[in-house]
């Protein structure tokens, strides 16, 4: 379900489902570019009978595949493990040091999931060249986020809720505009076993519009910020308010968490907060997996093909098949029936 001022309508994934409401909320005009895009689409990507896909058992299945993938060929996870700095001798990256003092050396390359500008911060600035240092202060960052994370019971809302709803305060600020849009998902709608019988578990935010200089300097345990973290997560409770309906409360919610820029900074060990560079289409390119530093390369968000789970997942496979000879690709190949 789309909400904005005017009205409410649903949009179905697919192509043409919502070309009438399109029209009655917001004109001519902007159906006529929803035509000319869907000409490119299904020229280009446009597969009938393409769905929007969640994981069973929800992104931390995804996780647990991935760290099976990865012990089973021998590889240690270490959680809760602070990265202190990454270390270079005689020019190279070999290992990292951790907040611990302990140090981890590399076999073959140190690869950072950071962003750029975390990355950088961890190397020791003499070795690394001063173009370089530049142009990664220089890349613009898109904003941080407000989230809502919700749990209640399933009873209080109406039935038939959707599991995504999207609701748009002013249709004329555009959609990259702070506190005017908040984007809800209800993945229990789907996956019975992401909540408790008889509850629910929510997600709202607002995608990547929250300005970091707002919360800038707060200590996080002081008054100043509970009251601003009260303040602006408000626009995503009249949001979720709007989606469930009247029978949804919140101060029925059996969970209730807020995250702000400055919990994106703590927890992700996100520079700003950012959700990753602001690289515009058509005018810049996200940059490669390899750095001015021998052996130490880059993969996430910050680097090619740049931001979301799949560009995010395709960036590790790129740097992993760097570090492997062109046997091991033909067997990797060969396995797979390529």
């Amino acid at each position: 379900m789309v909400y904005i001022p005017e009205g409410e309508f649903l949009s179905r994934i697919g192509p043409t489902e919502f070309l009438k409401d399109l029209e009655k909320y917001v004109g001519l005009e902007a159906v006529r570019e929803w035509k000319k895009l869907l000409v490119y689409m299904f020229a280009e990507w446009y597969k009938p009978g393409c769905l929007l896909e969640y994981p069973l058992h929800g992104s931390g299945a995804v996780v647990d595949a991935l760290v099976r993938g990865m012990q089973k060929f021998g590889g240690r996870l270490a959680l809760g493990t602070h990265v202190e700095n990454i270390l270079v001798e005689n020019g190279r990256a070999i290992g990292v040091k951790l907040r611990s003092g302990q140090i981890v050396r590399a076999k073959k390359a140190v690869v950072s999931n950071a962003s750029m500008w975390d990355t950088l911060n961890l190397l020791p600035a003499d070795a690394i060249p001063k173009s370089y240092q530049t142009k990664v202060k220089e890349t613009p960052q898109c904003e941080s986020f407000m989230h809502l994370h919700l749990g209640f019971d399933s009873q209080d809302i109406l039935e038939g809720l959707g599991i995504h709803h999207i609701v748009v305060n002013d249709w004329s600020r555009g959609v990259d505009a702070d506190q005017n849009v908040v984007l809800i998902s209800v993945p229990s709608v789907l996956g019975k076993d992401l909540a408790p019988p008889g509850k629910h578990v929510l997600h709202a935010y607002t995608p990547g519009t929250e300005p970091f200089g707002l919360w800038e300097g707060l200590d996080r345990r002081s008054a100043e910020y509970r009251g601003l973290k009260a303040e602006r997560s408000e626009v995503m409770w009249r949001a979720v308010e709007r989606a469930l309906g009247p029978g949804f409360s919140r101060e029925n919610c059996d969970v209730k968490l807020v995250g702000t820029p400055l919990t994106h900074q703590r927890f992700l060990r996100r520079n700003r907060g950012t959700y990753g560079p602001a690289i515009k289409a058509g005018e810049a390119t996200f940059p490669g997996h390899s750095t001015p530093i021998p052996q130490l390369f880059c993969c996430g968000d910050s680097t090619f093909p740049g931001i979301g789970v799949p560009a995010v997942a395709a960036s590790g496979a790129i740097v992993a098949n760097s570090l492997v000879s062109v046997s091991q690709h033909s067997e990797l190949l060969d396995a797979v029936g390529i």
